[in-house]
């Protein structure tokens, strides 16, 4: 009911289902999602934390109800390695008592590094933005990424979620399924940054990164660790570049110091 005038509505609502994901038989992880391109999703999911490296190794993906279960081609011993670096991760991300320790932890821990000279001029990035914003105005009570591929010349990926982390692994999982170069590739969303989001992106080798939101503190540090350039629209201040601005070129930008 609207309460401003009494009127009966029917209205959109966001689904969110706890999504159980199988590797090569053994639960691997639940997330919280929109239950739609699952496949997607978990192909993202394991390539943007380092589980696998190419798309190529990710094997049969078999979706039963909010089971999801894939068969992963690497080495069983390399595959424990790896999913033992992802749990360690992941309690990274929420366990530290204290920046100091957050700090300490992210610094020791295996982290990607991005070497691009990849550059894209300001206007066609305000151009790339503007689309994006297009999109992501149709969406209701979710979350939405994309990804931009400058070889293409156009936005390649595009989805949306309940969670803005949900959203990075979809569309790094349909743009690798069409095995697009990330290399010369913007990934964009409408939700704030975080660490792990930046870092999925660094692992697929993106090397600049937008979000239609402010930046969070975590985010930055990982561009800043991993090579990624990180810029934001910020309210009432336009758009700021967080770290290595000297990938947008063409113009004068506000690049965030202290």
């Amino acid at each position: 009911m609207r309460l401003d005038t009494g009127e009966a509505v029917v209205d959109e609502v966001a689904l969110e289902f706890p999504i159980n994901i199988y590797v090569n038989e053994k639960h691997f992880v639940t997330v919280f999602a929109t239950p739609h391109e699952l496949k997607e999703m978990v192909v993202g999911h394991l390539l943007g934390h380092g589980v696998v490296d190419d798309v190529e190794h990710v094997g049969d993906v078999e979706i039963d109800g909010l089971d999801v279960l894939v068969n992963v081609n690497i080495d069983n011993g390399e595959l424990e390695k790896r999913l033992e670096r992802y749990k360690t991760f992941k309690h990274i991300m929420t366990s530290c008592g204290s920046v100091e320790d957050y700090l300490r932890a992210f610094d020791n821990n295996t982290k990607p590094r991005i070497n691009s000279d990849f550059r894209i001029g300001v206007d066609k990035l305000r151009n790339v933005m503007a689309e994006f914003g297009r999109y992501s105005k149709r969406a209701v009570s979710v979350h939405t990424a994309g990804i931009y591929s400058d070889t293409e010349g156009q936005l390649v990926s595009l989805a949306m979620d309940v969670s803005r982390h949900v959203t990075v692994d979809k569309v790094i999982g349909k743009a690798a399924l069409h095995r697009i170069d990330f290399t010369r590739c913007l990934l964009l969303t409408t939700g704030r940054q975080a660490s792990d989001m930046v870092l999925k992106a660094a692992r697929v080798g993106i090397p600049i990164t937008v979000s239609l939101r402010g930046p969070i503190f975590s985010g930055v540090y990982a561009a800043l660790k991993a090579g990624v350039t990180m810029a934001s629209v910020v309210r009432g201040k336009g758009l700021t570049v967080y770290s290595y601005p000297e990938r947008i070129t063409g113009a004068v930008l506000r690049i965030a110091t202290g």
